[in-house]
């Protein structure tokens, strides 16, 4: 008997009265999502056996739930006597294969080893491996195949009359997961960017889904003995679009309908359209109290989430990728970042790399300490030998019960132990800070 397996990896569809286009898929952050399959049964008078077959083998087995109406459910029974293909092809490692790769013709040879992304064959030429992605399909000679690769639901339903019933099933499942990718295009000649998100969206298992409706959820689910960070964690409301739905205290967003998400692949889709937004470029200088140095600034990029700015969105966290588009109308890669989530009126501040054309240099002038009094007297320059002029803020870190006894330069105390000093720095010059703090113990 010949056993063919797809090494893009198990095809789910319904056999049951197949609604087409109808199968959702939910997926969250932690690697996991919820399947909901329509069915339809035709039901005689009396007891009935129905069952299920296409589920993926990621089930949650305690997690299936029919919702169907009139009609009374007996019984419920998960058959979980079933094997992988992987674990199936390696407990048959030294059996005759033939391998497709694509765009090639078929090999034949002795299977050698399988793993998660490879497959190794014994052939007439010699040892040959193939990676899963390029190969379209592998044919394993057996005489007999009894085994199952897929579990099965069967449930025992009584219903008063004989008819056609529509159900709905929903379960978890784990190999999936997405994460928002941002992309923000700066433009060099002034403050405008473009603000751009897709949903990558990441199926970890063996199994295709076909004809899908895609929705995601900024949120993880809460499970119970699952060891990880986001047990407690609760998704953040995110009205996007007219595409979005709310299920308690979760916003799910949908992507589109009748789509494909294969075993192995990442997709992108958009989240959030193309938008024009307003960005500040400010130079960062980071102190502490003990520092002295001569080094290029830090390059921060932000932008405000405010309707003022063309958002007012709650965004979720993900990956940031920052790009420039230079005088010459190319485009080049500036930085990548995280981006927390971030509420409605915050400020996202990415970190786009050093500044070689300005220069901080900071000195510790005077430093006394007496007793349980200590005094330091610093110097900052901060040198602009760029051709525009620019925002700097230089922040300076001091630790303890300390006050400022002067300054040539306005500062501001932004919390306990830092202050910063806002400064505007023309194009080719320089400016010069010196101040004094004093800390004491009691």
């Amino acid at each position: 008997m010949l056993i063919l397996l797809l090494f893009t990896g198990i095809a789910l569809s319904q056999n049951a009265s197949d609604l087409q286009n109808n199968r959702t898929i939910t997926i969250y952050k932690d690697g996991f999502a919820t399947l909901k399959e329509p069915i339809t049964w035709n039901l005689k008078s009396g007891r009935n056996v129905v069952g299920f077959t296409n589920l993926s083998p990621n089930i949650v087995f305690d997690s299936p739930n029919l919702d169907l109406e009139g009609v009374q459910i007996l019984s419920q029974t998960m058959n979980r006597n079933f094997h992988s293909s992987d674990v199936y092809l390696k407990n048959n490692i030294g059996s005759q294969v033939e391998v497709k790769p694509t765009g090639n013709s078929v090999i034949q040879g002795t299977l050698l080893d399988v793993n998660g992304s490879s497959v190794s064959i014994n052939t007439n030429k010699g040892l040959m491996v193939f990676q899963r992605s390029s190969i379209e399909y592998l044919n394993l000679k057996l005489n007999n195949v009894s085994n199952k690769f897929t579990p099965e639901i069967f449930w025992e339903i009584f219903s008063n009359e004989e008819k056609n019933i529509n159900a709905e099933l929903t379960y978890l499942s784990s190999g999936f997961s997405w994460k928002p990718i941002y992309k923000l295009e700066l433009n060099t000649d002034n403050t405008n960017a473009i603000l751009s998100v897709d949903a990558e969206i990441i199926n970890h298992s063996n199994i295709n889904l076909l004809g899908l409706n895609i929705n995601v959820v900024e949120g993880v689910l809460n499970q119970v003995g699952v060891s990880r960070d986001f047990l407690s964690s609760r998704a953040v409301n995110i009205p996007m679009s007219q595409n979005n739905t709310k299920l308690g205290d979760f916003y799910i967003f949908n992507l589109g309908n009748d789509l494909n998400l294969k075993s192995l692949e990442t997709i992108q889709l958009p989240l959030i359209p193309k938008r024009a937004i307003s960005y500040e470029k400010i130079y960062i200088f980071n102190n502490s109290e003990r520092d002295q140095r001569d080094d290029p600034l830090d390059i921060q990029i932000s932008f405000n989430n405010s309707q003022e700015n063309n958002l007012d969105l709650p965004l979720p966290s993900g990956i940031a990728y920052l790009y420039e588009r230079n005088t010459d109308g190319s485009l080049g890669f500036l930085a990548k970042n995280n981006l927390s989530q971030l509420y409605r009126g915050g400020t996202a501040s990415f970190n786009a790399g050093k500044a070689s054309d300005i220069i901080g240099k900071r000195r510790i002038l005077n430093y006394d300490r007496q007793n349980k009094v200590e005094e330091s007297t610093i110097s900052i320059q901060v040198i602009n030998t760029s051709t525009v002029s620019i925002k700097v803020k230089v922040v300076e870190r001091i630790v303890g019960d300390w006050v400022v006894k002067e300054s040539s330069t306005m500062y501001i105390k932004d919390d306990a132990s830092t202050i910063y000093f806002p400064l505007e720095v023309e194009s080719g010059s320089s400016q010069l800070i010196t101040y004094t703090y004093k800390k004491e113990w009691k």
